[in-house]
């Protein structure tokens, strides 16, 4: 086979890219297309994932369910463009505290092309809600009338310098100029890959796993490229982290889709690249993600040395990665029964994250609030028997924001398993009946292994009982999944 090559700029493409232009074109040419954003794909505004956004009336993560709809996404520099604000701001409003000024929020859904049917307010038209850039374009050079009558040909010079200035110190292209000829990354370029890296694993917590990984592992390629021309030992640990993230998340995305092979590769190439970095967080939470795997294959003893040894490469550092270590380490020692490490575990695990601030310190800790937290601790005491596992369960579950799908899946198969585990069948069929179809359709793993689990758990009666009706049902409802991916 030919090496494929981008039809606009002439570099070379991934075997596996998809199209016919590479990124940074595609991009471009979507900042070329207009003031106005490009409109969403069909059906868009119908998915539950978006609803949810709506429901909470956080516009922040629309504009981030947005971008990820595009493939590849579009980045939060042409993001910030089209909405008149910072690219930190975009940043700003899609993770924290949604946007409330309503001029803003009005204008926004107009440029979006959001339905009013699904607005929380009246995006109107009116003269007090006109666009902040609709007057002339700021910091130009002030127009001057020219006596030989060429106005016209004054305006469009001054234009055309102003947009070439803009376009010379925008951020996102020099980092298409960067990728395209092959130039060494300088510290803001490879910010820029850094938050891009970040953006997929917030992006993981709401989104099926085969929605993302092929923009995922088309990222990865990317920052390979750019590790391959850097000869500066601090933007190569930069690097050699953001290459080794992109591996862990890719890993656990073939993980969640099934593939436990291609996960696995994935997992030892983000630890050799961790190690290269000298980043013991990045190696704890790859060992962390290999963990799941081990489970998965009734491997927890070795899971939990596993754990044990990613819990060293973050003794008395990075509080969130810690508390997600042990809180695991919890998790799959009350698999196996080992009641006093479980309880040493969760100790370490709830102490740690009273220092933990997880939306500022790696990529992948964003996801690890007090919610993944809570349902790592309803884990393990459902696995124990705890007398105290359904109301622990039940504040969790009160607590879920509407997006949090994947986390509600699990935490309902785990009561599942509880109840069947104290021979609650009628409840173990109510609980999984609610988690099945959430962990169908956000192909959340956790949730699914613990479905499989409980169908092992289930005793064999002969007939259609509640038991034998339950089993079937689970039974068929992932296999069909499992074919279909």
């Amino acid at each position: 086979m030919g090496i494929k090559k981008c039809a606009d700029c002439g570099c070379r493409l991934a075997r596996d890219h998809r199209g016919t232009r590479c990124s940074p074109c595609i991009r471009r040419a979507q900042t070329r297309e207009g003031e106005q954003p490009p409109p969403p794909p069909d059906g868009f505004w119908e998915r539950e994932d978006v609803r949810a956004a709506i429901a909470e009336q956080h516009f922040g993560r629309i504009v981030r369910l947005y971008r990820f709809a595009f493939a590849p996404p579009i980045n939060q520099a042409a993001m910030s463009e089209w909405l008149g604000i910072g690219q930190s701001q975009v940043s700003r409003i899609e993770r924290d505290r949604p946007p409330t000024d309503l001029a803003k929020l009005r204008q926004w859904a107009r440029l979006l092309n959001v339905p009013q049917s699904v607005l929380w307010f009246q995006a109107a038209d009116d003269a007090s809600d006109a666009s902040p850039t609709s007057g002339p374009p700021p910091n130009l050079a002030p127009y001057k009338h020219d006596d030989r009558g060429d106005d016209d040909v004054y305006r469009r010079d001054v234009l055309k310098l102003a947009s070439a200035a803009i376009m010379s110190a925008a951020p996102w292209q020099r980092l298409a100029d960067t990728i395209e000829h092959g130039l060494a990354p300088d510290a803001r370029t490879i910010d820029l890959m850094q938050d891009r890296t970040t953006e997929f694993f917030h992006l993981e917590e709401t989104t099926p796993s085969r929605t993302i990984l092929a923009s995922l592992i088309e990222h990865g390629v990317t920052l390979r490229d750019l590790l391959a021309v850097t000869s500066n030992e601090q933007d190569r640990r930069r690097l050699l982290s953001a290459v080794g993230e992109t591996e862990a998340l890719a890993g656990w995305l073939e993980f969640d889709l099934s593939k436990p092979r291609e996960a696995l590769k994935r997992y030892k190439e983000a630890l050799k690249m961790a190690e290269e970095a000298g980043d013991g967080p990045l190696i704890a939470c790859t060992l962390n993600y290999w963990s799941y795997l081990l489970a998965s294959q009734d491997k927890s003893d070795e899971a939990v040395e596993v754990l044990a040894r990613a819990g060293e490469h973050v003794r008395g550092s990075a509080p969130t990665t810690q508390a997600w270590v042990a809180a695991r380490q919890a998790e799959e020692a009350a698999r196996i029964g080992e009641l006093a490490t479980v309880e040493r575990a969760l100790e370490r695990a709830f102490t740690a994250y009273d220092y933990a601030r997880p939306h500022h310190e790696r990529s992948w800790t964003s996801f690890f609030g007090a919610s993944r937290l809570g349902s790592l601790a309803v884990s393990s005491y459902g696995r124990l028997g705890h007398r105290d596992t359904d109301s622990l369960a039940g504040s969790l579950l009160k607590s879920l924001s509407p997006s949090e799908t994947k986390v509600r899946a699990l935490v309902v198969s785990d009561l599942a398993l509880s109840a069947a585990t104290k021979a609650d069948y009628d409840r173990a069929d109510a609980l999984a009946s609610q988690a099945l179809p959430l962990a169908v359709r956000y192909e959340a793993s956790l949730a699914q292994d613990r479905l499989w689990e409980l169908t092992e758990k289930l005793p064999q009666v002969p007939g259609r009982g509640v038991t034998s009706n339950l089993r079937q049902r689970i039974t068929s409802g992932l296999s069909t999944k499992h074919q279909e991916a």
